[in-house]
């Protein structure tokens, strides 16, 4: 057995909550949710998605399901969802300035320990309305962005193991 999977007694801490947002939670986030996933499905961490204007329940758009069914992601079961105050999350992760700037405004009571823009140094543009190249090209932008994230997601999920 694996070192890491002998049980040491202390109960396991929870996972890191890791929250993506966009304007209406039917393109943008709920691709950067389902590539998270994938990425990094050995992680202890919890991937979500809301929008800062959502209108609950509406189903991801036609060609963000085509656009995760090309990378073998799935996102038919996708429901858009607003951000909920109640919930605690370690980072929140914003499609452009933008919705970071929404959240800081709307949602002060929301328990976040980090947030910020996806890509620090470029906006991921929204696809809505567009065809089915700017989907794909969106969801290169959230994996190139993820990628580059590496490194502050493992110090993050260090840090929510560290709780106590």
């Amino acid at each position: 057995m694996p070192r890491s999977q002998i049980y040491d007694g202390k109960p396991t801490p929870p996972p890191a909550n890791i929250l993506f947002v966009c304007t209406g939670n039917t393109c943008r986030s709920p691709l950067a949710e389902v590539i998270a996933r994938s990425m990094f499905d050995r992680e202890p961490v919890t991937f979500s998605s809301a929008g800062t204007h959502a209108v609950p329940g509406t189903t991801a758009t036609q060609h963000a399901r085509t656009v995760a069914r090309e990378r073998s992601l799935d996102l038919s079961g996708h429901r858009a969802r607003p951000l909920e105050q109640s919930e605690p999350l370690d980072l929140v992760l914003g499609m452009e300035e933008y919705h970071v700037d929404t959240i800081r405004r709307t949602c002060p009571n929301l328990q976040i320990t980090r947030f910020r823009c996806l890509d620090e140094h470029s906006t991921v543009a929204d696809p809505y309305g567009c065809d089915l190249d700017a989907y794909r090209t969106a969801a290169d932008h959230i994996e190139n962005a993820l990628t580059m994230l590496l490194a502050d997601l493992h110090e993050i999920i260090a840090d929510t193991r560290e709780r106590p």
